[in-house]
């Protein structure tokens, strides 16, 4: 179950501002807040803050309100700069960038075909395919998430080590015939995580730069990001889109705290709020109910699914970013709570759902919804 991508493959640097400009640390003061009576109801009992930390392996907790630290822990050996796996937490922070790139012009719409800016696209099951079908994923590739993904990493893992003798590129992966069609786009839910590596493949090819560098420029740069971050590469340098940015938990924070303001960051829209409401909030048309998501090992209807973003059930308008291991961005805008979760949990469902039990009740705390 250990298994960590940067041991056999290469990282790109994603970096935020240059001196002279405030990074997001001097952004984020501390106002420390007492959370050892927050209780939240989970399989008939009721569990602490400290019961999560151990039932979720948590290794690092961190919460905010109103853009304020309330809550920091982090289990040795990892510390506020220690820089943590993303896996799918990477593909909201991809679903940020087509939205930035839509807004400056570079993508005309969220309904072009995404072969329109990478035209090898069009030589399997992706052709036509739209950016907002791939968002919501209903793609209509043929696709096995569990199975193919793996096979992926040990493919790209192999290409490296061989030299390109052995094993595919993640290009070779996203372009091979293999994808057929399985279904028509749009017309279902199925995740598949080589649709985000697609949506990489166009953006790139409509900004004419590698994603690290669209990331350092259009995320990290304008938040004033507190810590500079690392992503996954293949042998090419072609960066992962699907998974596997390196960042603190103060830099997770940070960009759950933007989209809890609606793509405000100090006094600039930087991303337009139709955009962030269209990704993350349940919306006729534009994300799938809790119903249409099928989830392994769910226990109970929550996450639904909009551009790249998991929408929550229950009428409170909260959302999360979500990755294998406990990985997850809980955001309450109606709170104004921020909760960061960063795991090594190899529990089936990896608590996901107990961990939007425990964030939610560390919002109500705060401010309880009226």
């Amino acid at each position: 179950q250990l298994f960590k991508p940067e041991w056999v493959l290469p990282t790109a640097p994603v970096s935020g501002p240059k001196s002279g400009q405030a990074p997001a640390r001097e952004a984020l003061p501390a106002a420390p807040r007492d959370l050892s009576a927050v209780r939240y109801e989970w399989d008939g009992r009721r569990w602490s803050l400290e019961d999560f930390h151990a039932r979720g392996s948590v290794k690092a907790l961190l919460v905010l309100q109103d853009g304020k630290v309330v809550y920091e822990h982090h289990r040795w050996p990892n510390g506020p700069t220690t820089l943590h796996q993303s896996w799918s937490m990477m593909k909201q922070v991809l679903s940020a960038l087509v939205g930035l790139a839509i807004q400056q012009g570079r993508i005309a719409s969220v309904d072009d075909p995404m072969d329109r800016y990478a035209p090898a696209l069009a030589a399997n099951g992706f052709k036509g395919v739209t950016f907002k079908q791939a968002l919501m994923m209903s793609a209509g590739v043929r696709y096995v998430e569990e199975v193919d993904r793996v096979a992926m990493f040990m493919q790209v893992i192999a290409n490296r080590f061989t030299g390109g003798l052995a094993g595919h590129t993640l290009d070779q992966k996203v372009t091979e015939p293999a994808l057929t069609r399985a279904f028509e786009p749009g017309s279902k839910y199925e995740y598949a995580s080589i649709v985000s590596q697609a949506i990489a493949m166009a953006l790139e090819g409509a900004q004419g730069q590698p994603l690290h560098q669209i990331l350092s420029r259009d995320i990290w740069t304008p938040l004033g990001m507190p810590d500079d971050a690392r992503i996954l590469t293949d042998a090419q340098g072609r960066d992962f889109a699907l998974c596997c940015l390196y960042a603190t938990a103060r830099s997770y924070a940070v960009f759950g705290q933007w989209f809890l303001q609606d793509g405000a960051w100090r006094g600039q829209q930087l991303l337009n709020a139709q955009w962030v409401q269209d990704a993350t909030r349940a919306s006729e048309g534009k994300s799938w109910r809790s119903t249409q998501v099928p989830r392994k090992v769910k226990t109970q209807e929550l996450m639904g699914f909009g551009y790249h973003w998991w929408p929550l059930e229950g009428g409170r308008g909260d959302f999360i970013a979500l990755g294998i291991q406990g990985q997850m961005i809980h955001v309450s805008p109606q709170q104004g709570v921020v909760v960061v979760r960063l795991s090594n949990d190899y529990v089936d469902g990896y608590h996901g759902e107990e961990g939007v039990a425990m964030a939610r009740a560390v919002a109500d705390f705060l401010k309880p919804l009226r």
